[in-house]
């Protein structure tokens, strides 16, 4: 049975056709790293997982808007040869207010994705200062194709060219008006509300693959996953410094079937400190505590210093 008009469902398709235009398949043989504090690292051998944060938490509040803010340039722009009155001009107008968003109301606080970021840089600096918190810091490194295969979950390079975002943008915005026009001759009751929510549901799925070209340096590689209600329970919230944010542990299902849960990993690298080769030690004695062979823990080549 095909979906029905005004469903998610009905413009899936069309959202994967704007998704296969996008150069965002990542090598699966490339490792990617995830970098992180000394009790982050803890807590994922411990735990088996890596938290993925829901969009709104990042830690740039405003990377998930992006996309938003693209698309309502090119509303915009192609409002400028609309006629007034007309019912595809009005719906145009509410849906590019809709799209305006700020720290007070964002509009992604409510999306059901959540991301787990990891970057293709090894032993990166700008890395270490920004996730693995100066001194003591720490970098998984995987496999890509030990990402796949989670449920709901798509594994992305991030896309940070502007010009396929502006055509990216430009034709969303006139399948907008294309869509809306097909449930508006259908005469589908309260059709402005039904389309809206069905629309923005099946586009937020771009929305993280998408990201401002000032981000390029960071190279970054995402596990997208979209929550799912039976995992509701699982979801952890956490004091941050400057907000409570959410958090889904997630699980790999290629990680080895041994008696507790672990996480694929490839290497471990200790990042800049004065004790490297102490943590060193260290980190390779909690990985054998945890089932793993010992070998995988290197040190950061990068000179320590004050940050």
């Amino acid at each position: 049975m095909e979906p029905a008009l005004g469903t998610p469902q009905y413009y899936f398709p069309y959202v994967q056709s704007l998704l296969n235009q996008l150069d965002w398949k990542p090598d699966p043989e490339l490792i990617v790293w995830h970098y992180t504090s000394g009790p982050g690292l803890i807590s994922i051998i411990e735990s088996g997982t890596i938290f993925a944060t829901q969009v709104s938490c990042l830690n740039d509040a405003t990377e998930i808007r992006y996309a938003a803010s693209k698309l309502r340039e090119a509303l915009s722009s192609m409002l400028l040869g609309m006629e007034e009155d007309e019912p595809t001009t009005k719906f145009t107008n509410r849906y590019i207010e809709l799209l305006q968003d700020d720290d007070a109301a964002p509009n992604s606080v409510g999306l059901p994705y959540f991301v787990s970021c990891f970057s293709l840089l090894e032993d990166d600096l700008s890395q270490w200062r920004s996730y693995g918190g100066g001194e003591n810091g720490y970098a998984i490194g995987i496999k890509t194709k030990d990402l796949f295969g989670a449920s709901n979950s798509l594994v992305v390079r991030v896309v940070y060219d502007i010009q396929k975002h502006a055509a990216l943008a430009n034709q969303i915005a006139e399948a907008t008006v294309r869509f809306y026009k097909e449930g508006l001759e259908a005469g589908i009751e309260s059709w402005d509300d039904v389309f809206l929510a069905a629309w923005d549901t099946a586009l937020t799925q771009l929305a993280p693959i998408v990201k401002d070209p000032g981000f390029e340096l960071e190279k970054e590689v995402r596990l997208i996953h979209q929550l799912q209600a039976i995992e509701i329970p699982d979801i952890r919230v956490l004091q941050r410094k400057t907000m409570m944010s959410r958090h889904l542990p997630m699980r790999f299902p290629i990680a080895a079937p041994i008696h507790r849960p672990r996480i694929p990993i490839h290497r471990v690298i200790v990042g800049p400190s004065r004790h490297k080769e102490i943590s060193r030690i260290s980190v390779d004695t909690l990985l054998r505590t945890h089932g793993y062979p010992t070998g995988l823990v290197i040190s950061s080549a990068r000179p320590y210093q004050e940050m």
